[in-house]
């Protein structure tokens, strides 16, 4: 390595170690003693110091003359990539998957339909495969119907007068009555079913998911209907509500 590159490289180190201290102190440290423990050589410090807070990194307040993180620093906090709501998810997916040993989904909606943004995969020989990113209709789903339970009388309204109820299986809703007795129910338990409704052979029992109060997503179980029993269904019950208010608490 060259010589520039080498003073470059340690005057870059040296820099960092600056930011770091200053981002872990329990109060903003002075120029003695940064000098004290970061072993800087005082004129190299006094630069680096200066160069910092030129470039807001760093920002000295002039009463206790002591150097905190400047604007800078936020700003590259705000721009590096945050986990998504898909990777938070996954943790409490594979958690509920364990516990009820089926398939467990998170979806969101988008227009008209829900989106599978998170699935952990029962590992049963006989298991529905939840794909990340498959759509269904509001109507056909049980997470669909969730999403339906939220939305205002009006925005209710509006969604059953433009939408027809296409069938998806010959089990799928073709009712607008029928439907909105469902979202009442829902309404009143918590809980929405789809039963073989979207796909042939599944049950499907979800909740919503609320943070600080605001409905994020519906969570859900599906099973092959063979083995949706009364028994499973309490059971399932039971689990999804301890995980809708996990993952409420969590997310927040």
């Amino acid at each position: 390595m060259k010589r520039n590159e080498s003073a470059a490289v340690k005057s870059l180190d040296r820099g960092l170690d600056i930011l770091e201290f200053i981002a872990t102190a329990k109060r903003p440290p002075s120029f003695s003693r940064l000098l004290a423990d970061l072993g800087i050589p005082r004129s190299s410090l006094f630069h680096l110091l200066n160069n910092l807070q030129a470039r807001g990194f760093i920002a000295r307040d002039s009463a206790t003359e002591g150097y905190g993180l400047g604007p800078k620093i936020v700003g590259l906090a705000k721009a590096a990539p945050q986990p998504s709501l898909s990777d938070d998810v996954l943790p409490f997916l594979r958690e509920l998957s364990g516990e009820v040993h089926e398939t467990c989904g998170f979806y969101i909606r988008v227009d008209d339909a829900v989106e599978v943004i998170g699935s952990a995969i029962s590992t049963q020989a006989l298991s529905y495969t939840m794909k990340v990113g498959a759509r269904a209709p509001l109507y056909a789903v049980s997470a669909g119907k969730i999403v339906l339970a939220e939305l205002e009388p009006e925005a209710l309204k509006q969604y059953l007068a433009r939408t027809v109820l296409t069938s998806v299986t010959p089990h799928t809703i073709r009712s607008k009555a029928q439907l909105r007795q469902e979202i009442q129910t829902i309404k009143a338990t918590g809980f929405a079913y789809s039963h073989d409704e979207f796909t042939p052979g599944i049950t499907a029992i979800a909740i919503a998911v609320r943070e600080g109060g605001s409905f994020i997503g519906a969570l859900n179980v599906a099973v092959p209907t063979a083995r949706f029993t009364p028994d499973r269904d309490a059971e399932f019950r039971e689990a999804l509500r301890a995980m809708s208010q996990t993952m409420g608490r969590a997310l927040t």
